[in-house]
């Protein structure tokens, strides 16, 4: 493929070979072996996907959801669709979308756009590579700049702006609504004496706001990992957003969800641990709020290395600044959410969630009842919610 700035690619036979090999040494584990496997359940992350032939053979790399080559192939979709935010979970298309990047590739590698039967999400070419079915669910694919959730299909528009039809794309259903059974010669390869189904759970963030015990619309998980994540239950769609607001499908019920980031919260505080407090732990990072707490605000470093500009002695009121930057855009998150539902019951989890500092300034900033969540398997637990739920529905 073309090389580009902001590229990112992925090997998806490697990313297969990788997968089978985590999932037989799952079933090795002695607690697992000798157990009977009742199902294998997905959850996914965002839009990498990959163009493939009628064989589901990679035609190239994947493009990765990272991956922001497609500026102007998203400045054009955003021209044609200009009630785009009415219907499709986003403000806008940027260049991270799936639907830009598969404009990208029309646009830049004619071959191979024209030689690929589909362009599977990294879960769907998974699913069907385990049984040999084509399906998606509501809530990833949903997520993908390319669905419709008035319509609940793929975008008109879309399609034909791409020159693509629904049958280029999955079987797109409610998450764990469909199980079909893994493939008898991967259950030759795993050693297996029986098949199991495998379902498509949604994405990762849902079934872990599951997992941290969301139930009800105006519930929300506050995600402190990588990046900032507020994920709260709607009972419709918002389609009044910003550009750091995503809308789509609950994965459990009728309802929706509002997803609200900060993309590098975790990244940037991170940077300050390690540099900062190279020996020291993440409540002596997050105590120095506590002891600047006139501090002004501070904008992240776009990049580690400029954190070398800052000094020993002025480290600690930075490090300050830039807690408090945080705490202002989470409040900021929860003002624009409160324009679309009231809050009921609010939850903490993530990897900062851990640090006892973090907890008490979040009770002291936010003045609401907080649930901490300290389940590290949170979003297994999520996955499995919304399978039992549709196991429910269903009997």
């Amino acid at each position: 493929m073309i090389e580009v700035h902001d590229s990112y690619e992925l090997d998806f036979q490697l990313f297969l070979r990788t997968t089978k090999g985590l999932i037989f040494k799952c079933l090795q584990d002695i607690n697992i072996k000798g157990s009977g496997i009742e199902a294998l359940l997905i959850t996914s992350q965002a839009n990498t996907f990959v163009p493939v032939n009628y064989d589901f053979e990679p035609l190239c790399n994947g493009i990765v959801w990272l991956d922001e080559r497609a500026v102007k192939e998203a400045g054009y979709l955003n021209c044609e669709l200009p009630d785009y935010s009415k219907y499709s979970g986003f403000k806008q298309i940027h260049p991270s979308l799936y639907a830009a990047k598969l404009l990208w590739l029309k646009r830049n590698e004619a071959s191979i756009y024209k030689k690929a039967a589909h362009f599977p999400l990294i879960n769907e070419y998974i699913v069907y590579k385990l049984t040999g079915h084509y399906y998606s669910d509501t809530t990833s694919f949903g997520m993908s700049g390319m669905y419709d959730h008035i319509e609940n299909e793929p975008i008109l528009k879309l399609l034909q702006i791409l020159e693509l039809t629904g049958n280029h794309f999955p079987m797109i259903e409610d998450p764990a609504k469909r199980g079909e059974l893994i493939s008898i010669d991967f259950m030759k390869e795993l050693e297996l004496d029986h098949r199991f189904p495998v379902y498509l759970c949604g994405n990762d963030q849902g079934a872990s706001a599951i997992g941290a015990g969301l139930r009800d619309p105006g519930d929300i998980n506050i995600n402190f990992g990588t990046a900032m994540v507020l994920y709260t239950i709607t009972q419709k769609l918002s389609n009044k957003l910003n550009n750091q607001q995503i809308a789509g499908k609950h994965p459990v019920g009728d309802y929706y969800f509002l997803l609200n980031y900060e993309a590098d919260f975790g990244i940037q505080i991170r940077w300050l641990k390690d540099y900062f407090f190279r020996e020291g732990t993440y409540d002596q990072l997050f105590k120095t709020y506590l002891d600047y707490p006139s501090t002004a605000e501070k904008v992240p470093f776009s990049k580690a290395d400029d954190l070398n500009l800052i000094s020993s002695s002025e480290s600690p009121q930075y490090c300050a600044g830039i807690i408090k930057y945080y705490l202002n855009r989470l409040k900021r998150h929860l003002s624009q959410i409160k324009k679309s539902i009231k809050i009921n019951n609010v939850f903490i989890s993530g990897g900062m969630a851990q640090s006892t500092v973090w907890l008490e300034i979040l009770n002291n900033t936010l003045n609401m009842p907080i649930t901490e969540n300290r389940e590290k398997h949170a979003g297994i637990l999520g996955a499995y919610g919304i399978y039992q739920q549709f196991k429910i529905k269903k009997d």
